[in-house]
This record gives structure tokens, C-alpha cells and sequence, in this order.
């Protein structure tokens, strides 16, 4: 019984430990989308996975995260980038469409 209780002591101190997470530093560094028509663009997807900040026509604009069926999309306004894998598509953007865009 003792050793019953001393194993269970023993995990209960040392779980607590294994359950600490340290969250990751946010992804700063931009990347650059080449396009249809030799357009391009730039976008930088923080860690919290919540936003997009993407430059494009001289025009840079925070988008939140919104619902899509397929892929991650972020969008406010007119302001649009669709993405799956390393292809995208932007929106309301001088400049655009920005179309067939690849991560270069």
C-alpha cells in the first residue's frame, strides 16, 4: 500500500510539469506569393493562426480569420486571400485579381 502511495505521489508531481507548454514565437517573416501575369504579393501569418497580414498594391491590410470550406481564408471587407497548401488567391487589392499564386 505504501508503494501504492508513494507511485501515485510521484506522478502527481511530476505531471504538472509535462502539461507546461511554452507557446511558440509568432511567424513574422513574410512570404512572398508569385502570380498569373507575374503579379505578387506578400503575406505573414502570425502563430495564433487568427490573422493574416497581407501587403499587395502598395496597400497592407490585417485580415481575420474566416470560415471556408476547403483551405484557410481570411477576410474583411473586400479584402480576401484564400489559401491551401502553397497556392493562394487575392482579392480587393490594387492591382489584382492575384490569381494562380504560388509560395516562391
Amino acid at each position: 500500500m505504501r508503494r501504492l502511495v508513494l507511485a501515485l505521489t510521484l506522478v502527481a508531481l511530476t505531471l504538472p510539469a509535462c502539461a507546461t507548454v511554452t507557446p511558440g514565437p509568432a511567424i513574422t517573416t513574410p512570404i512572398t506569393y508569385g502570380c498569373a501575369k507575374g503579379k505578387t504579393f506578400r503575406a505573414t501569418y502570425p502563430a495564433s493562426g487568427r490573422k493574416a497580414i497581407v501587403t499587395a498594391g502598395g496597400v497592407t491590410k490585417t485580415l481575420p480569420l474566416a470560415r471556408s470550406a476547403s483551405g484557410a481564408r481570411y477576410a474583411k471587407g473586400p479584402f480576401e486571400i484564400w489559401g491551401k497548401g502553397d497556392g493562394a488567391r487575392l482579392s480587393g487589392f490594387p492591382g489584382g485579381p492575384y490569381d494562380n499564386c504560388q509560395t516562391r
